[in-house]
Parts: structure tokens; C-alpha cells; sequence
């Protein structure tokens, strides 16, 4: 699988009929993918008996296994699910971005997806605005470095992006040392019966 000719340890590049097509620069069809995706994952999660079965598992697998569901087989299919857009993520960056697969392809691609889901509140709208924002900070980095003549670090994002989850993460923390309640109108009530009874 080793390229012989780049002077990088890669595959060799893939063929120009498997490239995903580009709208501007490295803008290119896996953003309509990941729309689509996201779309997906709305529908099954929020408007499906899987989806709320998972959901259910998920917050509370002790009142799932009341209720009847089945807490391992349930479990496993949302970490199969999870792979597989981690799998199809990872296939957009290499047929929209890198057309080939280097040797050291992980670029804590995992470690972002921690505070862009944090970020988006889990929702799949949520989570596709802030990856947006995230990988905007992350490509304008290098630019904003070369642009400043290296005045300021591209590291420098990394402390815009701490400071954004300060931000989202403060108000729980504010509730958790002064130890007040969700105000009503924030609490969610899942039901946890299936079908009638």
C-alpha cells in the first residue's frame, strides 16, 4: 500500500474518479454529506422507537432495563452507529481532502469531537453549527499565522476554543457550586414505558 515516489510515508493517491468534487479551495461535497448526515441522525434519534430507545439507554439505563429494553445489544449499536460516521468522516477528509492516507493520519480529530459535541448540546443541528466553527477556527489558524509573519501563534485558537467551552460549561458549574436547580421549564420528562401501560 506504500506510495514509492512522495517523499512522506502515504498510500499512493487515489483515483481522480473517487475524489469528491470541490465547491472553493478545500470547500468540497462532504459538507452536503455532513448536512445530510446530521439530518439523519436528527430523524433517527428524535422521531424513531430506536432512537428513543437509545436515548433512553443513554441517560438512564437502569429505568431502560425497567422498562424492557435491552441494555447490550442497545449499547453496541450506538457504538457501531458512532463508528460508522467516524468511519464515513474519515473517509470524506480522505477522498474531499488528502486524496491519499497517510501513515499518521490521526490529527486529534477524536479530541475535537469531545468539545464540538459539547459545544451543540448533542444536538445533530447543534453539533454541525459548532464543527463548523471549530474546523473554521482550525483552517484559519495556519493562515492567520503566516499572515501576522508568525507574530501570533496558530496555537492561539486553542485558547479560543477553551474560552468557548468555558463559556458553555459555566453555567452547570455555576449551578453545581451554589448548588441550585434547573429552573422547570429546562427539566426534560421521558417517559419510561413502551407502547400502552
Amino acid at each position: 500500500m506504500k506510495d514509492t515516489s512522495p517523499s512522506v510515508i502515504r498510500t499512493p493517491e487515489i483515483l481522480a474518479t473517487a475524489v469528491l468534487p470541490r465547491f472553493y479551495d478545500r470547500l468540497h461535497w462532504g459538507i452536503l454529506l455532513a448536512c445530510l448526515t446530521a439530518y439523519f441522525v436528527w430523524w433517527l434519534l428524535g422521531k424513531t422507537t430506536l432512537g428513543f430507545e437509545l436515548r433512553t439507554v443513554g441517560s438512564n439505563p437502569e429505568a431502560a432495563r425497567y422498562a424492557g429494553m435491552k441494555i447490550g445489544a442497545l449499547t453496541v449499536l450506538s457504538l457501531a452507529l458512532s463508528g460508522g460516521l467516524a468511519g464515513l468522516g474519515g473517509a470524506v477528509q480522505i477522498l474531499g481532502v488528502d486524496r491519499a492516507m497517510p501513515v499518521l493520519y490521526s490529527s486529534d480529530y477524536g479530541f475535537d469531537a469531545i468539545p464540538v459535541a459539547l459545544l451543540g448540546q448533542n444536538q445533530p443541528l447543534g453539533v454541525l453549527l459548532s464543527a463548523i466553527l471549530f474546523g473554521a477556527l482550525r483552517n484559519g489558524s495556519d493562515v492567520m499565522q503566516l499572515r501576522s509573519g508568525g507574530a501570533v501563534s496558530k496555537e492561539m485558537i486553542f485558547i479560543v476554543q477553551a474560552v468557548i467551552l468555558l463559556f458553555v460549561a459555566a453555567p452547570a458549574i455555576v449551578r453545581w457550586i451554589y448548588r441550585l436547580r434547573l429552573p422547570q421549564s429546562q427539566i426534560e420528562t421521558v417517559p419510561l414505558t413502551r407502547g400502552w401501560g
